[in-house]
């Protein structure tokens, strides 16, 4: 008998013999109290038709929702249910699952309280209980979970104090309880109510205290900010709380947002708020606040500030208003202001909206010198008698003020009470006529009727205060569109306006594509991801969605048989295993050594479909070789933790060991971002076609056993971004900058001119620049290129995909994709280079910060935004650097330079210094070195959740990171 023929018999035999004994032989794969405690769950949700959980091994039977990991006996790491509509309780059997990373049931409809036993989960990284109705208290046990690093309880009805036992959890990054009925003050350490002294004094890693719209009361302890704290979002806003806020405030000097508004603080605004230098918004609206305004000169960085409806001193503009050169907005209603506005004033370089209400401004309103960025100014209710206006055509309001008499304004919109727009809405054109009936509406797609999934975030600390700039609703629907993976014509805004508390509400409406429902997957998805979403400039989100209409399918658990019948059934298949074990095991070692000689060969997969469809014929491949499963597994050690190097959109990067000593990172995607079988083929074939120094190379694949990954030549120095940003303890120094500067260009200009057929890369970023053992360049991460443009066409026309920040502002509105898209992101991480400074930092777009101070003080105004370990360089050099990275950041595409002629100015750059200065790279640049170190979070940086969610920085904008 053939060997197929064999191998044929046998599998078919095993199948049966699989189906036999399934209740018998699965029932130890999977850890039993985890096997108890879903089924518990599912039981108390009455969810059996919902989640589709049927037998007794829910890792080997691959249930949907949760992950395991490899031990024996198998236990359940990742539990995400989000958006299902379920009902029910929590029950306490949940604390059976103490193998749980990741526990998410955002987005439910679930109540009673939450249990004790969560407690148990002592290798806890992420909590998200959000937008449920739980109620009752948050329990004290938490405290347990030292291993939590996010803890998401917002949007329920929780009550009660915050637990002074939260002062436990030192890994705690995110800790967000917003939107609940808490009560009672700030816990802190030495406070005298609790026997541990414990309190939130103690989460010196927590970057969010996001504690908005409770019923908290009291004071901020002084004890809460010391120089330890980390702290860079304290939201206090929409509570009860009072007293004066404290001189110590000083002491969070990381803070970037601060907001106290509404509630019932007093006294005068101390001093020290002027000392937190990183401020970018300040909200005190809506207090008690009393005496003069303060000075807050050292604020150079705040773009929002809000000081409106306080009871302070009548003053008149202070001097101070005038040196916040990065504002943007400013709410001073009701703040007793007095005298006229003062001309300089407007000319502040980024200044977008202002609103005076309610003051004793007077005299001439002068608008001259207004910049462009002025889209709204409000001055209702004051006393200005003129105005100059000058080329200000944009909206403003001055009802109220004795202007509005004179001939100039009669019957002006300036002066008419006409309500302003509350609400703005948003969608891609469409010409849907159609007519859809129960909870259909016509999808813009097509205009086909389609169930949407319907959204609200609440943004609660935006960067922009009016929606006068509609670009902000295309930022924020291109934003949800590259998180989602999603097309801009699936996403419609019916409505979106700031509510009484100053916070932004954006309701977005989620089409399927192709289909006239989402399937429970899709949500799950969708729901778990949407709330990590944070478009430039929005700031936190606070998720809620509403029920999605789901088509359940109908199933029961168990298989229905007596234990007679189970008894009597395991016999027989012992039987009828002797049967077929002997064919069974010579047909194995015969194809155990078919398998090892096809991949010494290195042959690959004929077919890339499912079933029996053939998807596009074997690989046609230039270098790369097949690797198996059993192979990367030993070469990472089962994929052991140790061996983790980074984290990104597309899944997880390990470091591996071949027999041969070679070493290699590999590459591995999850579930949740794997690509089809023919999109994974298409892009091995097309990173087996490139070969150059200065390119990430491919050394091979592996596709089985329901992985995919990529295998990449080991690169000792990690990315350019953990040197940029000190993760990987490397300091580079000017020539080292140029000769990376140099590689990354000459990389790009083969992909572009050399490369058969030439490859657009389309998200080039400092995370996608790796760097070798001698800090050589090499770009990386093909996971979104394009093959250019050909057939005489200049552009190659697709949905717009990249990486926020470093986007082409060209390709972006017109979807034009060039290899100039490259040259402008490129562009943008030369200026990352030389500023240490991630593109979007504290609401300011690198390209036009550094724009603006050129035009206002030549290259001596970089000095301030330089990387302090550049700050002694020459600003003769430094000023050949910043022309390139300039002219690479043309708005105008035909303006830019092609990445053949930056190569160019580079070498004669690099040529130009090693003449006059030599070689000086140090031996000593890895001192202190941890090589490939795993990366923090950054301060910008929000990491989405995957099965095992680590702290490892994986910006919230990546689309496709390969880390």
């Amino acid at each position: 008998m053939k060997l197929s023929r064999w191998w044929r018999w046998c599998h078919s035999w095993a199948l049966v013999l699989c189906a036999i004994l399934r209740h018998r032989v699965v029932d130890s794969a999977t850890n039993q109290d985890d096997v108890n405690g879903l089924l518990a769950l599912q039981d108390a949700w009455n969810a059996q038709n919902i989640l589709q959980w049927t037998g007794n091994d829910p890792c080997g039977l691959q249930w949907p929702h949760i992950v395991c990991n490899d031990a024996n006996p198998r236990r359940v790491i990742f539990l995400a249910v989000s958006g299902l509509s379920l009902t029910g309780t929590l029950p306490e059997d949940v604390g059976l699952l103490t193998a749980l990373e990741t526990l998410d049931l955002s987005q439910n409809e679930l109540t009673g309280k939450l249990p004790p036993q969560l407690g148990k989960l002592v290798n806890l990284h992420n909590l998200r209980l959000q937008s449920n109705k739980f109620t009752g208290s948050i329990p004290p046990e938490l405290g347990n979970l030292e291993q939590l690093q996010y803890m998401y309880l917002t949007s329920n009805r929780l009550q009660g104090p915050i637990p002074h036992e939260i002062g436990r959890l030192k890994n705690l990054y995110w800790f967000d309880i917003a939107g609940n009925g808490l009560q009672g003050e700030l816990p802190y350490s030495s406070d005298g109510k609790n026997q541990m002294n414990v309190g939130l004094d103690n989460l010196t890693a927590t970057r969010h205290f996001h504690f908005n719209n409770n019923s908290l009361e009291g004071s901020i302890p002084s004890a809460i900010c010391h120089p330890d704290m980390a702290l860079i979002h304290m939201l206090f806003d929409s509570n009860q709380m009072s007293g004066v806020i404290p001189d110590g405030i000083e002491q969070c000097l990381n803070l970037t947002i601060l907001k106290l508004d509404h509630n019932k603080f007093s006294g005068t605004v101390p001093a020290s708020v002027g000392k937190l230098v990183n401020l970018t918004e300040l909200h005190l609206n809506s207090n008690q606040l009393t005496g003069e305004l303060p000075d807050l000169t050292n604020l150079t960085k705040l773009n929002v500030l809000g000081l409106s409806d306080n009871q302070y001193a009548p003053s008149e503009f202070p001097a101070w208003m005038t040196s916040l050169v990065s504002l943007t907005d400013m709410q001073m209603d009701r703040a007793n202001l007095e005298g006229p506005v003062p001309k300089t004033f407007f000319e502040l370089p980024s200044l977008a909206a202002v609103n005076f209400d309610n003051n004793e401004v007077n005299g001439t309103l002068d608008l001259s010198t207004s910049k462009p960025s002025l889209l709204f100014l409000s001055l209702r209710n004051n006393n200005i008698g003129s105005t100059s206006l000058g080329n200000f055509d944009q909206e403003l309001h001055l009802e109220g003020n004795p202007v509005c008499n004179t001939s100039a304004f009669a019957n002006s919109q300036v002066c008419t009470q006409v309500p302003a727009a509350l609400s703005q809405s948003y969608q891609s054109s469409t010409n849907c006529t159609n007519q859809c009936s129960m909870n259909s509406i016509p999808n813009p797609i097509d205009c086909s009727c389609a169930i949407p999934y319907k959204c609200h975030f609440t943004y609660r600390a935006p960067s922009f205060t009016t929606l006068s700039d509609r670009n902000h609703l295309k930022v924020f629907v291109n934003t949800v569109a590259t998180n989602l993976n999603m097309s801009e014509m699936q996403i419609m805004v019916p409505e979106a306006f700031f509510n009484d508390q100053n916070q932004l509400f954006v309701s977005a409406w989620l089409f399927p594509n192709g289909t006239e429902i989402w399937i429970p997957e899709d949500v799950v998805r969708i729901s778990s991801a949407a709330g990590n979403i944070f478009p430039p400039m929005f700031g936190p989100p606070m998720f809620q969605a509403e029920p999605y209409p789901f088509e359940w399918p109908t199933s029961t658990r168990g298989s229905g048989l007596n234990t007679g019948a189970k008894i009597g059934i395991g016999v027989g298949a012992v039987v009828i295993g002797l049967i077929v074990l002997g064919a069974c095991i010579f047909a194995f070692v015969q194809k155990y050594h078919a398998d090892k000689a096809r991949s010494s060969r290195e042959t690959y997969p004929a077919s890339w479909g499912s079933g029996k469809t053939d998807s596009g014929g074997g690989l046609k491949l230039k270098g790369a070789r097949w690797f198996s499963f059993a192979e990367l597994k030993k070469a990472t050690n089962n994929f052991n933790e140790s061996n983790e190097i980074g984290s990104g959109g597309y899944g997880k990067v390990y470091r591996g060991e071949l027999v041969t000593k070679e070493k290699i990172a590999i590459k591995r995607a999850e579930q949740r971002s794997m690509q089809g079988a023919v999109e994974f083929k298409n892009e091995i074939e097309l990173l087996s076609r490139v070969h150059h120094r200065n390119v990430g190379g491919l050394v091979g694949f592996c596709f089985e056993q329901g992985e995919q990954m990529l295998i990449y030549d080991y690169m000792e120095n990690g990315t350019l971004r953990d040197a940029l940003y000190g993760y990987s303890g490397i300091k580079l120094d000017w020539r080292q900058r140029l000769h990376i500067a140099l590689g990354t260009a000459q990389g790009l200009a083969y992909l572009h001119d050399l490369a058969s057929p030439p490859i657009i890369h389309r998200d080039i970023k400092s995370s996608n620049i790796l760097l070798d053992g001698k800090l050589n360049a090499k770009v990386a991460d093909f996971g979104l290129s394009k093959i250019g443009p050909n057939d005489g066409k200049t552009h190659v026309t697709t949905q717009v995909k990249g990486t926020v920040g470093y986007l082409d502002p060209e390709y972006y509105l017109t979807q034009q994709l060039t290899e100039k898209s490259d040259v402008y992101s490129y562009g943008v991480v030369l200026l990352e280079m030389l500023t240490a400074r991630q593109p979007i930092e504290h609401g300011t777009y690198i390209v036009r910060e550094v724009k603006a101070l050129l035009d206002k003080g030549g290259i001596a105004a970089l000095r301030s935004i330089l990387d302090p370990k550049l700050q002694h360089e020459s600003m003769l050099e430094v000023q050949k650097f910043v022309k390139i990275a300039m002219h690479c950041t043309e708005e105008s595409a035909l303006c830019r330079p092609t990445m053949s002629e930056v190569v160019k100015e580079f070498e004669e750059f690099n040529a130009q210094e090693l003449a006059e200065g030599g070689s000086t790279r140090s031996s000593k640049m890895f001192d202190g070195r941890t090589s490939m170190n795993k990366r923090q979070l950054s301060d910008s940086d929000y990491t989405a959740y995957s099965s095992k969610n680590s702290s490892r920085d994986s910006s919230f904008h990546d689309s496709a990171g390969f880390a």
